[in-house]
């Protein structure tokens, strides 16, 4: 395991064993970090969620089915399957702050890792899940954070858009080519 990602899961594993609390702390991750800390990166459509107990029935948990249609790292395959903690089943409703949303039909690129039960997850909490929408005027793929607070400004150092305007148009290529650079340093 990578300094990193201890790092990371020491900031968030004792949060989630804890239970609900005030705050999440996140750890931020550029480009670089997210790249090089996930398993795989895909582009892909999700096509459906369904929440579940977990073995022991004490936390609700929700699997996230993802149809690939472009892998940027990693060999995935055709369809992936996200298990992340939290969501509503029996009238009860589990959050975790700073969990990626996911709605069916949706497109998103996503930075991966697997845990070690082998569950694959987003990395870095939504900080891995980008959005993508098209520009109703060009038909553009534009990529951003949907979850208040993660917006970004650029695609290097993923820090945050500017507060009090609209969340920057960063196109999906601008992205996938800063993707693209920060695996060609790592050599992959």
């Amino acid at each position: 395991m990578s300094p990193r990602l201890a790092l990371v899961l020491a900031v968030l594993v004792p949060c989630l064993a804890a239970g609900p609390a005030a705050a999440t702390r996140v750890v931020h991750m550029d480009t670089k970090a997210l790249v090089h800390e996930s398993s795989a990166i895909v582009i892909g459509q999700v096509e459906g969620t369904r929440a579940h107990w977990n073995e022991r029935h004490t936390k609700i948990v929700t699997d996230v089915d993802v149809r690939v249609t472009q892998a940027l790292k990693g060999a995935p395959g055709e369809r992936v399957t996200l298990t992340q903690l939290g969501g509503d089943l029996d009238g009860m409703r589990y959050e975790v702050p700073g969990s990626p949303l996911f709605a069916r039909g949706e497109e998103a690129l996503l930075f991966l890792w697997r845990d070690t039960k082998g569950r694959t997850q987003v990395n870095g909490l939504a900080q891995g899940k980008f959005d993508i929408r098209r520009d109703p005027a060009t038909g553009e793929r534009l990529v951003q954070r949907s979850l208040p607070g993660l917006a970004i400004g650029d695609t290097r150092s993923l820090g945050p858009a500017r507060a009090g305007g609209a969340a920057p148009r960063i196109p999906l290529d601008a992205l996938v080519g800063e993707i693209q650079r920060a695996l060609a340093e790592d050599g992959r």
